[in-house]
């Protein structure tokens, strides 16, 4: 719980603080390197995770470093969802308006999704492997929090492609 409200808090803090960086970045730029960031997080870091997790005996060291690896991402990615970089400014963007007008629920999406994700790197670092394979599917919970499923897949916050 303590986790889940400091994961809350940062995000929180990221997210306003990237209202001040959205004037230096252009919505399109904004929309382009979420993207990226997005789109990076299964192959550079989960693909990895998940196939050790799935085996017989994991690897913890790649998993920590794989889930501390992706928390830097998520918590970059936080900060460009910044007002003005919806469909109405980049119209390719599959962010929904949701995230703008339901904006607590888009903060607790990404709290969520970093508070399991560092839950998950604790876990492989304290070299409980019941525990990270405990942790996986809370992870793979928090990542459909926003969107539910694989990239052409829709939800809350994420047009189909």
């Amino acid at each position: 719980m303590i986790r889940t409200l400091s994961a809350f808090a940062l995000v929180g803090a990221l997210l306003l603080a990237s209202g001040h960086a959205s004037w230096a970045q252009a919505p399109a730029q904004a929309v382009k390197d979420r993207l990226e960031i997005m789109k990076s997080l299964w192959p550079q870091y989960y693909q990895d995770m998940a196939r050790s997790v799935r085996s017989d005996s994991p690897d913890l060291a790649l998993v920590a470093t794989k889930a501390t690896q992706a928390d830097a991402a998520l918590k970059k990615a936080a900060t460009l969802f910044p007002a003005g970089t919806g469909r109405e400014a980049v119209p390719t963007t599959r962010a929904k308006p949701e995230i703008w007008s339901q904006r607590a629920d888009f903060e607790k999406a990404m709290a969520a999704l970093i508070a399991e994700n560092n839950a998950m790197a604790e876990a492989a670092k304290s070299g409980n492997v019941a525990a990270v394979k405990a942790q996986w599917p809370k992870l793979a919970e928090a990542c459909g929090g926003c969107h539910g499923g694989p990239p052409k897949s829709g939800g809350k916050f994420r047009f189909e492609e």
